[in-house]
């Protein structure tokens, strides 16, 4: 044998060793997640599921489960409303620009636009793209959260956290005037063409890809009577892109091949503090409490009938793409991310909890079933509450159906959000509370 054929078969036997583990990765993903998926769907009443894995720096799993549209077999290239994490793919466009030398992260944005509502008030001289994205702006979501429907400052810019797609949207206005051209152009030439994402866009899609859309549904599995066409381009909502897609995005990140280190760097560094444990970057929640010095960059998204995470380990270039068509997505989001992620459950708990995940406890099944019902809460809806084993289930038109575990004889927890349930016996009658991780109420309601 001859040193050129010896090295031909090395080679050749490496090729097909690589394929058989590859293939070993994506087999182990699709008996898994083939065997989990179809049951949460009819759980959760959920009508389509779509996942992407990225391990260890490549894309090795991406799949579409069940039905984008009532009655219809979801296509692998099903394009889904991403709601929320629309923002880091902007935030992304823009660092790009700062890359370039084209925007300046600390540049007031007055220089290039104003919003009339704070026109009269000098803290709008203040407000940079480093507030904007890291969420300390002083602004509220939105400004219809305000009782006047108005922007307006609730604190100087910088001084601390408020999450604000006002935040974003003002963002977008400075950079239109400023280039000239609509953001999701700029968004289309810096990140989605180069990154191949070509299903990506802002704004509504072509006609001919309306079949392709997952449609909005409620918590009963019906369709939500609302419009589902995006009529303006907003920085902070509405993007629309498969699965494949924002996997490609989540690659980039991680591999650092969208922005140079020094940029990455000050994107995933600590600008405002969320709470005592996870962090704001610039467009993204940062977590760096994870095993092994493991980073967690993260973003969710969620909108009637639209539940989203995007979940990046920069380290070990792990993460995971989850999208629902369904109110009910945060139990489905929750489930597969403990299944397939790596402290899975360290994630939940690092990102969604300001506490620790309390321990379930056994209850009596007698106790369990005084609990069971339908309550009227004090915001004019019912909740109902279902058994299921050791736990209690929610069903509602309105509210998100929840399972929730037992931590005391009359307090529950959910996963993957931190709320409790607590129930009090008053005047022989049934009442729960739904509580904060501040112990506040929410809402309340009675058995009828």
């Amino acid at each position: 044998m001859t040193i050129r054929t010896y090295n031909m078969r090395v080679t050749l036997f490496f090729f097909i060793l690589l394929g058989i583990i590859m293939t070993s990765c994506k087999d182990k993903y699709n008996v898994k997640l083939d065997s989990l998926i179809p049951n949460l769907l009819l759980e959760y009443k959920a009508l389509s599921v779509g996942v992407g894995i990225i391990n260890k720096g490549e894309i090795e799993f991406v799949k579409v489960y069940g039905e984008h549209q009532k009655g219809i077999k979801a296509p692998q290239n099903t394009l889904f409303n991403i709601a929320s994490i629309t923002k880091p793919v902007v935030a992304t466009t823009v660092l790009k620009l700062v890359e370039q030398g084209n925007w300046d992260l600390d540049e007031p944005l007055y220089k290039f636009y104003v919003d009339p509502d704070v026109k009269e008030d000098s803290l709008a001289r203040m407000i940079t793209t480093r507030h904007c994205l890291s969420h300390t702006t002083g602004f509220k979501n939105w400004r219809w959260d305000e009782k006047n429907g108005k922007l307006q400052f609730n604190f100087k810019p910088g001084e601390k956290f408020q999450y604000s797609g006002e935040g974003m949207e003002y963002l977008r206005r400075a950079v239109e005037s400023k280039f000239g051209i609509g953001l999701e152009k700029i968004v289309d030439s810096l990140v989605f063409k180069p990154l191949k994402m070509k299903d990506a866009t802002m704004g509504w899609i072509n006609d001919s890809d309306t079949t392709r859309f997952a449609k909005w549904y409620n918590s009963k599995g019906i369709l939500h009577q609302m419009p589902h066409k995006t009529e303006k381009i907003n920085a902070a909502d509405d993007m629309i892109l498969t699965v494949k897609d924002l996997a490609l995005f989540g690659q980039a990140i991680m591999n650092q091949t969208i922005l140079k280190k020094s940029i990455y760097d000050e994107m995933v560094k600590p600008h405002s503090a969320i709470n005592k444990k996870r962090n704001q970057g610039l467009g993204w929640v940062v977590y760096n409490e994870l095993p092994n010095d493991e980073m967690v960059l993260n973003h969710d998204g969620g909108d009637p009938g639209v539940v989203t995470t995007l979940i990046l380990l920069p380290k070990s270039e792990n993460g995971i793409i989850v999208f629902v068509n369904s109110d009910n997505g945060a139990g489905i989001t929750n489930t597969i991310t403990k299944e397939i992620m790596t402290h899975g459950i360290d994630i939940i708990e690092g990102l969604h909890w300001d506490n620790k995940i309390p321990q379930e406890i056994a209850i009596e099944d007698e106790l369990l079933s005084k609990y069971t019902g339908t309550y009227l809460t004090n915001r004019e809806f019912s909740i109902t509450f279902d058994k299921s084993g050791n736990t209690l289930v929610t069903e509602s038109d309105v509210f998100p159906k929840l399972k929730l575990y037992p931590k005391s004889n009359n307090e529950f927890f959910a996963l993957p959000y931190e709320i409790y349930f607590k129930f009090i016996e008053e005047e022989n009658n049934m009442k729960f509370q739904l509580l904060t991780s501040e112990n506040i109420v929410e809402l309340e309601g009675l058995k009828q």
